[in-house]
């Protein structure tokens, strides 16, 4: 800032101070604080920046501002007229972080806290907010899900996965529990800071919900200020990252070939498939090209902030609007918020008000799993072409050998039927808080929130197939169906908070007291009817067969008292100890209640005398915590035997449905309690221009919740119990160094993170939990991919030739190998490859992230960029080498074995055996990615601006997922290990143009 100060002397002996308070580039500050040192006497800035003040002579004058060092100078007759730069301050940016039910200062921090503030990183172009966060956070793993417009949702891990069972993080938006999802939602625009509690002393305040991380979201609020008016706006095109690259029809054909000779195409068809002769009957289909495209996407935020001295508001409103790459597919959403404060004398009010209305286009059928993505990779053909000549859908080629029942048009599929998605979203809190006396606050909430998704899906009539001659090949279908479903989720809490804060010499003493009661409900229900007259009605009254319906409902409650002590001594010895006691009604009486406790402390040596000389460190703090949390998210009805209306009875000659048991019930069933011990340190040298973060910890789950096997005899068709019977330990560290600098024009920064983590199952009653291709086992990390371990192609006769330990010719469940089939190892040593030979091939599951970001500012432009990365993890991609139901294939199979090509990078085409899963299909996962790139300027205020009202203007252009660097061809490596097929949407690469208006 540049404040120009001008002193008059006034007849009462006073000087009257005037001035301007600008920002480095020139712009007005509004609300800049000026304050005479010692007298109680200030003022704040106007809209202009303006201030006016009286003032005694010789007296100091303190100008700040929130993110500014602050400045000092003395007014008097000989200093009339000032020019001070306020540099901005990097530590005071971030000096506040939110906590589990409160602030503190960064300082003052005894636990694991991380955050981000995002004034730097509101403009990426996403249309999931929670995106944001990936790589920011060090300890926090989010993987992208793939990119459908409306259903991108990435997955969040803090510090590992610690259960078998439900591993997402706790969610609090202005301290009220959420979800993922709404993160996703929320405007950028709208969030002040994210914070994650990641130790046990940081999250224990939140007990039996804190076992996997807590993420704590703050919105803005209004302040002391004159109205101001935002907008900001931005118009992006969206790519997919990667896509695969299939070969073309003739390829393709001769690959066929090569798997099915007795159906083979003939020489003319091939040369019909390489000229393109005959498009209708011998097509040379990019069926990639056909179903995605560029798509746009374009939000709109404006917000209104302000206030007198009792009263603040913000309110804001966002419209974003975003196609989706795959054709047919788009999401548009519209939200609002409110949030308020009040103060009447020792009373402080507040209301925030929130809520959203979101419309997804998709197609009737599902397009990750077994659906459209599906269809691609298996069950389309590049020798058919998208639509024949004559405007019907293409489902064979010329090739009239080949059985063309298993063919799907993702085209047809993406264009067919009805499907309206909507939700709705309300969430409400109202709380007041009073001072009781000095340092002694009582606050009370009550927060409302209300969640409703409705979905109608109409499946028309199969429509009839017909060749390129528009003779019918199969005959449409005799029925329609349509199906309404309804899902209500609403919940309440009220939480009452007692707070004392007080300083008795260089003792500080900070307690909070408070208890918290929640409640909630989910309700389902689905109907559906057939036979309706026409494709053209979507209300259940158009139908006229097979009525149908079902529903379901769930509760849960939550009762809470809990508690934290802060203690300060000297600004040098920190002490924390929380403890809070839940009782859910997930568990039995028995076992209702239990408590978790934590304890930290801090030692900030830089502020010990014996530092005093050393100039370079700024702060050095040591951290150590231990403590509990709770895992509740097992199931509503865990520990009671459950109904199902499943059987059949007989009263006389009728038959009636009845009610039978469904599983049997474990009364005795604890918590999943993880324990977690942290040591850590932060350090800052050099005047902050260096900061430095580390932690090692160690967290460890047990009590986990598993189905273990038990004897039929025993079960019959019932399923088994639960038990506490697991364990799993996550062993991790974190490191994170930013440098910020700044001389004349130009300022310059860099920040980089790691942390590595290794996961461990430690027990599991003694058994093994298989599930296709994956295995948890003692000793070994969750999910470990599990399969055969290729050890190379047979390439030779000597190849088939080999021999296990005894002599024995391998044989390859009990055929004989041939040339050109992948090589297995006969791990159980018995001659014969079979599942008995399966063991653990890889990790699903990165040993090591980490980002870093560059960026540098000139006068009023900017550049930033911000990589991320993982490291120590394979990925499954796998492909289908029997060419059974058709299928796309990659260019990859250009460099297959063969005769001619011995050396072949792939197996042979057409062997059952390579389709086995195994060590083959498994690819480095690692990557790096230039995740956001933004290159923006500030126009100085000038009188053309002002004309138009308008107080600050930004451009900007910018881009994410612009750049990776990968082993992974094809496919996108930013993928949830669980995608073995290559099934989930792709991810998206966005180019921007976005500008930010303040009026």
């Amino acid at each position: 800032m540049v404040p120009n100060v001008y002193a008059t002397a006034l007849q009462n002996g006073q000087y009257k101070v005037t001035g301007v308070v600008k920002d480095q580039i020139g712009e007005s500050v509004i609300g800049a604080s000026i304050l005479e040192k010692g007298a109680g006497n200030g003022v704040v800035t106007d809209m202009d920046g303006k201030f006016s003040l009286s003032v005694q002579p010789n007296a100091t004058l303190v100008i700040s501002f929130i993110g500014y060092a602050s400045q000092e100078f003395v007014i008097n007759r000989n200093n009339m007229s000032l020019n001070v730069v306020l540099k901005e301050d990097t530590e005071l940016l971030d000096e506040v972080v939110v906590v589990g039910y409160g602030v503190q200062k960064k300082e003052n921090l005894t636990g694991s806290v991380a955050s981000v503030n995002f004034k730097d990183v509101a403009s990426m172009p996403v249309a999931n907010t929670a995106n944001m966060l990936q790589g920011r956070l060090p300890g926090v793993m989010l993987t992208g899900n793939g990119a459908q417009a409306g259903h991108d949702n990435p997955e969040i891990r803090v510090r590992g996965i610690g259960t078998l069972n439900n591993s997402n993080p706790m969610v609090l938006i202005d301290g009220i529990e959420s979800s993922v999802s709404q993160i996703s939602q929320l405007p950028s625009e709208d969030i002040e800071s994210v914070s994650v509690l990641k130790d046990a002393a940081s999250a224990s305040i939140y007990g039996v919900r804190a076992a996997n991380g807590v993420i704590l979201v703050t919105t803005k609020r209004g302040a002391e200020q004159k109205p101001s008016i935002s907008y900001s706006g931005s118009v992006a095109l969206q790519q997919a990252t990667v896509l695969p690259d299939y070969v073309n029809s003739y390829e393709w054909a001769k690959m066929y070939n090569e798997c099915h000779p007795s159906t083979a195409y003939t020489d003319d068809m091939l040369k019909k498939l390489k000229d393109g002769s005959d498009p209708d009957h011998f097509a040379n289909t990019d069926w990639v090209d056909e179903m995605f495209r560029t798509a746009s996407m374009h939000q709109h935020h404006l917000s209104v902030s302000g206030g007198s001295k009792d009263v603040h508001y913000m309110i804001s409103t966002q419209y974003f609007n975003q196609e989706g790459i795959l054709r047919n597919t788009a999401n548009q959403r519209f939200n609002f918020r409110s949030n308020l404060d009040a103060k009447l004398g020792i009373v402080k009010f507040g209301l925030n008000l929130s809520g959203s209305r979101q419309n997804i286009d998709e197609p009737n059928t599902s397009v990750t799993g077994e659906g459209l993505m599906r269809y691609l990779t298996w069950f389309t053909r590049p020798t058919v072409p998208a639509k024949y000549s004559n405007g019907n859908y293409g489902y064979i080629d010329g090739n009239p050998n080949i059985s063309q029942s298993v063919a799907k048009n993702p085209l047809f599929a993406l264009n067919n039927g009805y499907k309206d998605n909507k939700h709705y979203r309300f969430d409400g809190n109202f709380f007041g808080e009073v001072d009781l006396m000095k340092g002694l606050k009582f606050r009370s909430s009550l927060a409302y929130k209300y969640y409703m998704n409705d979905i109608t899906t109409f499946n028309p009539r199969e429509m009839a197939r017909y060749n390129a001659e528009g003779e019918e090949i199969a005959p449409a279908g005799t029925q329609n169906s349509l199906s309404d479903y309804h899902y209500l989720s609403t919940s309440y809490t009220n939480e009452n908070i007692m707070t004392y804060a007080n300083n008795i010499g260089l003792h500080e003493f900070n307690v909070l007291l408070g208890h918290s009661i929640q409640e909630s409900r989910w309700d389902s229900n689905t109907s559906g009817k057939q036979g309706f007259p026409t494709d053209n009605i979507f209300e259940l009254d158009g139908g006229s067969q097979n009525d149908s319906a079902s529903g379901s409902a769930e509760e849960v409650a939550l009762q809470s008292f809990f508690g934290r002590i802060n203690y300060n001594y000297g600004g040098r010895y920190l002490f924390e100890m929380n403890v809070r006691r839940d009782g859910s009604s997930r568990m039995s009486k028995e076992n209702r209640y239990a408590t978790f406790p934590s304890f930290s402390g801090a030692w900030l040596i830089s502020n010990e005398k014996f530092m005093e000389n050393v100039k370079f460190l700024n702060s050095l703090k040591l951290r150590a915590s231990w403590g509990k949390l709770g895992n509740q998210e097992i199931g509503n009805y865990a520990y009671v035997s459950t109904l199902s209306s499943q059987g059949s009875y007989y009263f006389g000659d009728s038959k009636y449905v009845g009610m039978k048991t469904s599983k049997i019930a474990n009364e005795n069933i604890q918590w999943e309690t993880t324990t977690i011990t942290d040591f850590g340190f932060d350090a800052s040298f050099w005047q902050g221009k260096i900061s430095v973060v580390f932690d090692w910890y160690d967290k460890t789950t047990s009590d986990i919740l598993l189905r273990l096997p038990m004897p039929n005899i025993f079960l019959g068709s019932l399923y088994a119990p639960y038990q506490n019977a697991g364990k799993v330990r996550n062993r991790g560290w974190e490191f994170t160094a930013n440098y910020f600098d700044r001389k004349g024009d130009w300022s310059w920064e860099a920040g980089l993170s790691l942390a590595g983590v290794k996961n461990e199952i430690l027990e599991m009653g003694g058994v093994e939990s298989i599930s296709n291709n994956s295995i948890n086992r003692e000793g070994d990390a969750i999910g470990s991919y599990y399969g055969w371990k290729a050890v190379g192609i047979y390439r030779t006769e000597a190849d088939l030739n080999r021999v296990n330990g005894k002599g024995n010719p391998i044989k390859q469940n009990g055929q004989t190998p041939q040339l050109g089939d992948i090589m297995y190892e006969d791990f159980n040593n018995d001659g014969d490859i079979t599942d008995a030979d399966r063991q653990i091939i890889g990790n699903p599951f990165p040993k090591l992230q980490y980002s870093f970001n560059l960026g540098f500012s000139y006068k009023n432009w900017n550049v930033t960029t911000f990589w991320q990365g993982i490291a120590g993890l394979e990925r499954f991609n796998w492909d289908e080498t029997t060419i059974s139901n058709g299928g796309n294939k990659t260019s990859r199979w250009l460099d297959r074995w063969s005769a001619e090509n011995p050396n072949g990078s792939m197996p042979r085409l057409g062997g059952e055996i390579n389709n086995r899963y195994s060590s083959f299909w498994l690819t480095d996962g690692k990557y790096l990615r230039l995740k956001n790139l933004e290159i923006g300027y500030n126009f100085e205020k000038k009188a053309w601006l002002g004309k138009l009202g308008v107080q600050n203007l930004r451009v900007y252009v910018a881009g994410t997922n612009l750049l990776t660097f990968t082993s992974l061809d094809d496919y996108d490596p930013e993928k949830q290990s669980g995608d073995l097929r290559n099934d989930v949407h792709p991810n998206t690469r966005t180019y921007s143009f976005g500008v930010n208006v303040k009026f």
